[in-house]
């Protein structure tokens, strides 16, 4: 009964059997990306903490997920302090 367990919680891990998904980087990187879109400057830093937790804890953890989102967040926000800027000046 064990050995099915770990089967099916290492099938849900991606591609790196054996490593759990890093939860903290993943909500970061989650939040990330409304805020990015909202607010930009707390979507630039969510994003960068993200990238900074995902990147600390990347040989214990898979934080690939997190590493992304916390990304796409970050051009988000980035994609909306250049509308900010450029529609402040039209």
């Amino acid at each position: 009964m064990e050995n099915n367990n770990e089967n099916l919680t290492n099938q849900n891990n991606g591609n790196q059997p054996g490593k759990k998904t890093y939860s903290a980087g993943l909500t970061v990187g989650i939040l990330s990306i409304p805020c990015g879109l909202l607010i930009a400057i707390s979507g630039w830093i969510l994003g960068i903490v993200g990238i900074v937790i995902n990147n600390k804890h990347k040989d214990e953890y898979n934080t690939t997920a997190g590493f992304t989102l916390s990304i796409i967040g970050l051009v988000l926000s980035i994609l909306n302090s250049i509308l900010g800027v450029y529609l402040s000046f039209k």
